[in-house]
């Protein structure tokens, strides 16, 4: 890592908090205490269990030089092993860097060689860095500051370099390096985010193959993504399902795309995978940073991170982040678009136990996707105007959440034997709430209706929706680590608990009149939750939905002679749920209870220290509201994955690829008969391609990430036709898609500080509705480019992009063969930071 990256931050500690959504009926928390209560009976049966303990007979460590502080909190990550130090003893000092299998005394030893310092180990296991009886001058000590405590749970801070990202913290729910996961999961790190100058964790996730970003298209609001074909409109936050996509940038440290099921998560899975986005979380080294956004549409974002030891506190961290944003206009609507964040968060750590708490509010006025309506003859969508909103100035999004959370991490004790290797046992428990509210209008030209004098005419259509949800989710995990001298094994048994409860209503109508797209007037009335449009077509609905999980899981990763790494889980899942729909055609209620047993397995085996070969197999479930046939509930879909390839690591472990082949069919879904009004279940969709994925630092100078995916997307025969004689192409599912992002820094010389890059994506043509394959309609592919420049001199960095140089116009992803949103054009953003 360069000075200018150390000064930046990159090497620092950034703790990442778990958090995440919550709702609930507190009648559902009695089985989860007996459940929790069981499994805490059976800890006297896990003494041969394995886990990791590496104190003892070695780790393997790669890490470069830096601050010594950040040196130190590194080894106890990487070691699974407590290391505490005052702030003033590595304030100004130098250590690194550390690679090779060692102890974690060794590299220690390594890490304070010249320092005077010394590791003394406690009574609870825990190694605390004192001054020994000569201690050479350090930086200036502050009176006051207090133990800076390296968290190694799974939650704790990155050890990312530049554009490579290291493990997978809380995308796997153990902490295991990405290298050792026996699948595809993509780390897109802190400085990618930083040096594209991101405003949009969505706009993050397109580093990713196979990633696709709706900005509405099929929720007519709601920001949703696919993976590998597969629709999601939530993110995972920190490892827990969150229930949505609107978290700040300011507040995210990095992006892990995951992909395959991910029942491990929480019970129901993101059937083709999931975006999970990590937070900021308390840290051991003081942060005082002030960031300001400024770009198109005059957007301007003033941020503030704060974080640190807590004076007089022994113990004690924190982090707080603060932003607030808005601009002149949003594409698509709102006149006045706004997005606010307040997040605290506390957290304590002992010699055995560590507690933290914090409280995430959001709020957020945005805009919504542009359509473009297609022409009747070959439904090739118009070209409309994409700084301006059709038919009203006001169409919007506002969303507000508030999600209070509390982490709690305590060690139950450690066993050493000569027999069987040692074992050490945890507790950990994450509980998060979330309360959200949601609501918008919006106004579309949908329907061709006439030419006049020689323009075609259209007919407005009113949308207005809400919804408010509660979500309570709590998970809970008895940790067990073993290690003898040729296997090591980490163990999981958890128990999980998720309750939602979501009410909506909408009203989508058609509005009076029929208007060119040249001159709509911006003053046309949104439709009301219960009024009838004066053309004949309304469509009013409302529903509730409960919805209750509960889970118990068991995870196993064991590694052989540090070659052979295996890691496989089993879960049961008790699911209920609980629907009332209204619609124009009336009331309908459904009673659903159901179980689910799921798992994963897979393996990855180092061929050569640099090169490993993996594969894996998985299933889930997914949740389904309504009924068959009007009147059985309608079962879970389920969802089969398989996936093998190979993992590189090259440049030192500086850059990273993985190579995969996967196969995932997802079943049982809920398709509706049109032509009887009623819901079928249908035989379901299968995706298989192929996907490279790379990023990492090429050179000291030359940072790079990308990927190419090719996704083949088909359902079996169509189920509305009950005559299996037609296989239907599937919409908004093109088949090749690539990414490519890079940037050289200068690092020496009257340039130093300075980087230049840039990059681009794009994809091919896509389906934009279910018909036979000569007759559907196809929405053009499309290339983009983007730009980037940077300067970082002492503590002060600027970024400038600007994405869609050319100012391509083009059309996201739809299903739908009357209406495609339209893309943005070119949009520059400058983000400035100052750590003071």
């Amino acid at each position: 890592m360069d000075t200018s990256e150390r000064r930046w931050g990159t090497g620092r500690l950034w703790g990442v908090p778990a958090s995440c959504a919550r709702t609930g009926r507190p009648t559902r928390i009695i089985p989860l205490a007996a459940l929790l209560m069981a499994s805490t009976a059976v800890l006297p049966l896990l003494a041969n269990s394995p886990a990791l303990s590496q104190v003892a007979t070695g780790t393997t460590f790669n890490i470069p030089a830096g601050d010594l502080g950040s040196v130190l909190a590194q080894i106890g990550r990487a070691a699974s092993q407590p290391i505490s130090f005052p702030a003033d003893l590595t304030r100004g000092r130098s250590a690194g860097p550390i690679v090779g299998r060692m102890s974690v005394q060794e590299a220690l030893a390594r890490a304070l060689a010249g320092s005077g310092l010394v590791a003394v180990q406690g009574a609870g296991g825990a190694l605390t860095i004192r001054g020994g009886a000569t201690v050479p001058a350090a930086g200036p000590a502050v009176l006051g500051d207090i133990a800076a405590i390296d968290v190694t749970d799974t939650a704790a801070g990155s050890r990312d370099v530049g554009f490579t990202a290291v493990d997978t913290r809380s995308s796997a729910r153990i902490d295991i390096p990405l290298k050792e996961d026996p699948r595809s999961v993509v780390g897109v790190t802190e400085a990618v985010i930083r040096t594209q100058a991101q405003t949009s964790a969505l706009d993050v996730a397109r580093n990713v193959s196979n990633v696709r970003i709706s900005t509405g298209s099929e929720d007519l609001g709601a920001p949703t993504y696919q993976i590998r074909g597969f629709a999601q409109s939530s993110f995972l936050l920190n490892g827990l399902p969150s229930g949505s996509t609107r978290i700040p940038i300011t507040d995210i440290e990095r992006i892990d795309v995951i992909k395959g099921p991910t029942t491990e998560f929480g019970g129901p899975s993101f059937r083709g995978g999931a975006i999970n986005a990590i937070t900021k979380a308390p840290t051991a080294t003081p942060i005082q940073r002030a960031e300001v956004f400024y770009g198109s549409r005059f957007f301007r974002t003033l941020a503030f991170d704060f974080g640190g030891p807590v004076q007089d506190l022994e113990g004690v961290t924190y982090r707080l982040n603060v932003s607030g944003n808005t601009a002149n206009y949003a594409l698509g609507g709102a006149s006045s678009p706004h997005e606010a964040l307040i997040s605290p968060v506390v957290a304590w750590q002992g010699v055995d136990t560590r507690l933290a708490a914090g409280v995430r509010y959001i709020d957020t006025l945005s805009g919504i996707a542009r359509f473009a309506p297609t022409s009747p003859d070959n439904f090739r969508p118009f070209r409309i105007q994409r700084d301006v909103p059709y038919g009203n100035l006001d169409n919007l999004v506002a969303f507000r959440s508030f999600n209070p959370y509390l982490e709690a991490d305590h060690h139950l004790g450690k066993i050493d034997s000569d027999a069987v290797g040692s074992f050490d046992f945890k507790f950990r428990n994450r509980t998060s709430y979330f309360l959200t509210d949601m609501s918008g209008q919006n106004l579309i030209p949908f329907n061709f209706t006439r030419l006049l004098a020689g323009r075609p005419m259209f007919q407005p259509q009113g949308y207005v929706f809400g919804e408010t949800a509660n979500r309570l989710v709590t998970q809970s995990d008895l940790l067990i680590q073993h290690n003898t001298e040729f296997v090591r094994q980490t163990m999981r048994i958890g128990i999980d608990y998720l309750d939602t409860s979501v009410n909506t209503k909408s009203n989508i109508q058609a509005i009076s009149g029929d208007f060119a797209l040249s001159n709509p007037p911006q003053n046309l009335p949104y439709p009301r939750y219960s009024t009838r449009s004066p053309r004949g077509f309304s469509q009013f609905s409302g529903a509730s939905v409960y919805q209750d999980n509960v889970g118990i899981a068991f995870q196993d990763k064991i590694d052989i002679l540090d070659r052979l790494h295996i890691l496989g889980s089993v879960r049961h899942d008790w699911f209920n749920s609980r629907s009332n729909t209204l619609t124009p055609g009336g009331l309908s209620t459904s009673t659903l209870t159901e179980s689910a047993l799921t798992y994963t397995a897979g393996a990855v085996y180092d061929v050569l220290p640099w090169a490993s070969v993996y594969g894996s197999v998985g299933t889930g479930f997914v949740p389904q509201r309504g009924l068959v046939n009007r009147t059985q509930p309608a079962p879970p879909a389920r969802s089969n994955n398989s996936e093998f390839g190979l993992k590189l690591s090259l440049l030192d472990n500086n850059m990273t690829v993985t190579m995969a082949r996967y196969h995932l069919e997802n079943t049982n879904n809920l398709i509706q008969d049109n032509a009887r009004m009623l819901n079928l279940l249908g035989p379901g969709y299968r995706a298989e391609g192929y996907e490279i994925d790379f990023q990492g630092q090429v050179t000291e100078n030359i940072s790079i990430i990308g990927g190419y995916g090719y996704n083949d997307f088909k359902s079996a025969p169509d189920p509305q036709a009950l005559l299996g004689t037609v296989t239907p192409v599937l919409p908004g599912q093109p088949q090749h898609q690539a990414n490519l992002f890079a940037v050289y820094t200068f690092t020496d010389g009257p340039l130093r500080g300075l980087s230049i890059g840039g990059g681009g994506r794009g994809q091919t043509f896509s389906y934009m509705n279910f018909a036979p394959k000569a007759e559907a309609p196809k929405l053009p592919g499309f290339i983009t480019y983007d730009a980037v420049i940077g300067y970082t001199i002492e503590n002060f960095r600027v970024d400038v992009s600007v994405r869609n140089i050319l100012d391509r116009y083009y059309y996201d992803v739809t299903t739908s063969e009357f209406s495609a949103p339209v893309a943005d054009g070119r949009v520059f953003m400058i983000r400035a930071g100052l750590d003071f």
